[in-house]
């Protein structure tokens, strides 16, 4: 592997990623990090010529059949770029925390599902990341979005959302329904801050867990960079 391959794979390590992100986010200045060929760039670099630039400004006005689409299409472009979002330490403290029945909501790879075990049920809106997490975790997979899950009231003691709430729309709606299908709710987020042109297709930012403490009746802790939430 050469060197332009080592450092390539280097700067797709989640930890990494976290790293440059708060730098660019705090000491780029303002013209500079919202200068839409710079983000240009950087979406190709690490999602593919795929990427939608404007998603989050037109993310709200989808129907869910549109939304699922258009993560679709950034899959089929060479949008997943890491095996998973969930760094080793994050998995390592969902994994302690996790109790009995667990789902697991937006599953990606498969990654977290399968560290649970092949008990878990896990949960994802497109076919292909589905199809993935079916592989390699062993496990039931449900099609299904936030905050439509197809489970009854408290059926999970336990329900795993990593990396996924800053992605779905309706944010107090993608809560309650985690909190009515499991007891015990464990949330990952990203610790990040609004710009209007981001590398992801990211809909909400938590600078601070405040606000995910209260809707979560929880208490956050930083874990390699991202805030990991346990609640009820």
């Amino acid at each position: 592997m050469g060197l332009r391959d080592r450092l390539d794979k280097r700067l797709r390590d989640r930890r990494v990623t976290t790293v440059v992100r708060r730098l660019l986010d705090d000491y780029l200045p303002p013209v500079v990090r919202e200068w839409r060929p710079f983000n240009r760039w950087m979406a190709t670099k690490f999602h593919g010529p795929g990427f939608d630039l404007d998603f989050k400004q037109r993310a709200f006005a989808m129907s869910p059949r549109e939304f699922a689409e258009a993560y679709a299409a950034l899959e089929a472009g060479g949008g997943r770029y890491r095996d998973t979002d969930t760094t080793p330490g994050q998995l390592a403290a969902i994994c302690a925390a996790a109790r009995g029945r667990v789902l697991e909501v937006g599953s990606g790879n498969g990654a977290v599902a399968a560290a649970l075990g092949r008990a878990t049920t896990a949960v994802e809106v497109t076919l292909g990341s589905a199809a993935a997490t079916r592989e390699r975790a062993g496990c039931t997979v449900a099609l299904a979005s936030l905050p439509a899950l197809p489970f009854a009231d408290g059926a999970f003691d336990t329900v795993v959302c990593s990396h996924v709430l800053e992605h779905v729309p309706d944010l107090y709606a993608a809560v309650r329904e985690l909190r009515r299908v499991a007891k015990r709710v464990i949330v990952v987020v990203p610790r990040q801050r609004y710009y209007r042109y981001t590398v992801d297709y990211h809909l909400h930012f938590f600078p601070s867990a405040a606000p995910l403490e209260h809707l979560l009746e929880g208490h956050a802790t930083m874990i390699d960079g991202d805030w990991f939430v346990v609640g009820g």
